[in-house]
């Protein structure tokens, strides 16, 4: 007899919009600041994985994709 264990996997991705301007010239400026406002967000204490970052040149802006902390509580309410 087989036994076998179900996982959910869920993963949320949330977007951080990080308009540039003289401070955030650079790729690792705009990704610290996308950091701490993800981590802001999330109330985390640790910054979330950012998985994504790409510039929109006709829009002036660049999107920063990052993997949201899932609150454990919250998932356990959902299930019963």
């Amino acid at each position: 007899m087989r036994h076998f264990l179900k996982l959910k996997v869920t993963e949320v991705f949330k977007a951080i919009v990080v308009i540039p301007n003289e401070q955030t010239t650079e790729c690792g400026s705009i990704l610290a600041v996308a950091r701490a406002e993800a981590r802001k967000r999330e109330q985390s204490k640790e910054n979330p994985p950012i998985r994504a970052l790409h510039y929109f040149p006709e829009l002036c802006i660049h999107v920063a994709v990052y993997e949201a902390v899932e609150n454990p509580t919250q998932h356990l309410r959902q299930e019963r």
